[in-house]
């Protein structure tokens, strides 16, 4: 050892210079990655307080999202022109992050919009409402004229959700047709949907068109909608009212809003023909 002991740190003091436990410096020394200056016949080890800035490159390059290999590999080989290529590959790495979190940010505000609106709605109030054209990402159509169950409805949404790289806070929403309501098959759905932006492919493009519809903001479990759909069909009926092809559910309160079904807020939509 040097003549100057103050110059070497035993593992405990070298770790409490770095805020580091001591089983890191362990597991560093174990794999190569980094070393002690000094190893004693006793198996005593003495870091450099020099070595603290080759320490501090190894957090640097971690901060960065660098396995542990990789840092090896590049420590075993660094150079200026190394280092270059590195930090424009980070760079790179770090702008998709960023646009990855901003759709992140983007989809959080978008469900606590929804579920602070849906929250402050007259529920259950049959109401005429002129809405404007909307486009959509839709699936395939799923409607093969049978009766579906509750559970195929989910099995459509989660489906769909991985086809559409939609997670569970995205919107939603489903059409089924007026016909299909009409003979009580209120879970046979034509399509779900989920809003996006740029969408120009016209065989997964859903639109909602411009014009009026019977609406109503529907709080209660999916299971008895049925109920709020005959409502509707009443009031047609009653006011005269002739009805188009489609109605749309769109569902503000979930299953991720509330763990109470009876909570659950779905928009209804049902086209009227002028």
């Amino acid at each position: 050892m040097s003549s100057s002991k103050n110059e070497y740190l035993t593992t405990g003091e070298f770790a409490k210079l770095c805020g580091i436990p001591k089983h890191i410096l362990f597991h560093y020394d174990q794999i190569g990655l980094f070393q002690p200056e000094i190893i004693k016949e006793n198996g005593y080890r003495y870091y450099s307080f020099r070595q603290y800035d080759t320490f501090s490159i190894i957090t640097a390059l971690k901060r960065l999202g660098m396995p542990l290999k990789e840092i090896k590999e590049f420590m075993d080989r660094r150079n200026p022109n190394a280092l270059i290529s590195l930090l424009d590959q980070k760079s790179k790495e770090v702008v998709e992050e960023l646009v990855r979190l901003e759709q992140i940010k983007h989809e959080i505000d978008a469900l606590k919009d929804l579920t602070e609106e849906a929250l402050n709605l007259e529920y259950n109030k049959i109401e005429l409402a002129y809405h404007k054209e909307v486009y959509a990402l839709r699936s395939s159509l799923m409607d093969n004229g049978m009766d579906d169950s509750y559970p195929d409805f989910i099995s459509s949404i989660i489906a769909f959700r991985e086809s559409s790289n939609a997670s569970m806070i995205d919107f939603l929403g489903g059409v089924l047709t007026i016909d299909n309501i009409l003979e009580k098959r209120f879970n046979s759905f034509s399509y779900l949907y989920t809003k996006g932006e740029n969408i120009h492919d016209k065989d997964t493009t859903l639109i909602r068109r411009e014009g009026w519809y019977l609406q109503v903001y529907y709080k209660g479990s999916y299971q008895n909608i049925s109920e709020m759909y005959n409502k509707i069909i009443e009031y047609a009926e009653k006011h005269q009212i002739k009805l188009g092809k489609h109605a749309y559910e769109e569902y503000l309160i979930f299953e991720i809003g509330t763990n109470n079904r009876d909570d659950y807020v779905t928009l209804i939509l049902v086209e009227i023909l002028e």
